[in-house]
């Protein structure tokens, strides 16, 4: 359900962000039993309202509705991929590079070895 999905993105970062419920809630005008209700996936937030609190969040609004894949990833891992999410295209660009290189050498020592 869409509602579960834009609720576990808006915890996960809030958390990222430093934000209590209660801090969020009030820039996004909204009171932190609602803000509550939005986490737990049982309420749907108007259009608006998710372009708000994207924009608080520091996140583009269709992030919000994404479901993760990568549930069974350990949460650095999870965490890392946001990072580099809300990253720039070069900084995007730059560290696709290193990973990429990273992987070629790691294929090169297994044939040597």
């Amino acid at each position: 359900m869409i509602k579960k999905i834009v609720g576990k993105n808006i915890r996960y970062y809030r958390i990222q962000q430093g934000f209590s419920q209660k801090e969020v809630a009030s820039l996004v005008g909204i009171t932190p039993s609602y803000w509550g209700y939005l986490e737990r996936g049982q309420k749907n937030p108007s259009i608006e309202l998710v372009a708000i609190i994207a924009e608080i969040l520091g996140v583009k609004a269709n992030l919000l509705f994404v479901e993760s894949p990568a549930e069974n990833l350990p949460e650095e891992f999870v965490h890392c991929m946001y990072m580099v999410n809300s990253m720039g295209n070069n900084h995007i660009d730059f560290i696709l590079t290193v990973i990429k290189a990273y992987i070629d050498l790691q294929k090169e020592q297994k044939k040597i070895t």
